[in-house]
């Protein structure tokens, strides 16, 4: 199954409270594909991840969910399975994705060895 990297930028509590965020990109997202958010602080960092159940189109949303997706040039939202926190976050540049522009890292897919390099390297994890 594929992994990418999302940058997560002011849904961070929606992400982890709904189990959901806004995207403006697409990506061979399937059920059970693994996603790591990516967030900007005083470094690049990776905040969390989140196991991929569905995408939700503009045109199965609410008027108002779908003026905000207009506004901000979304196409959609996904809806996770499960979303974990990483605690504390992990700094990119000490990952496998450390020589990745950080322009680049937005949509991002990720080999099965880097998301295992990852995962060594979370200290705890908050589930929901």
């Amino acid at each position: 199954m594929a992994s990418f990297a999302l940058r997560v930028k002011g849904q961070e509590r929606r992400l982890y409270t709904r189990r959901e965020l806004y995207v403006g990109i697409r990506r061979d997202w399937a059920k059970g594909s693994r996603l790591f958010f990516a967030s900007k602080t005083d470094a690049d960092v990776l905040i969390g991840a989140g196991i991929f159940e569905k995408t939700v189109e503009l045109g199965e949303m609410d008027e108002q969910e779908k003026e905000l997706c207009l506004q901000n040039n979304w196409y959609g939202k996904i809806v996770f399975e499960r979303v974990e926190r990483f605690l504390p976050p992990i700094k990119i540049q000490d990952t496998p994705l450390a020589a990745t522009r950080p322009a680049l890292l937005h949509g991002l897919e990720i080999t099965k060895e880097q998301a295992g390099e990852i995962d060594r390297l979370v200290a705890s994890r908050m589930v929901s």
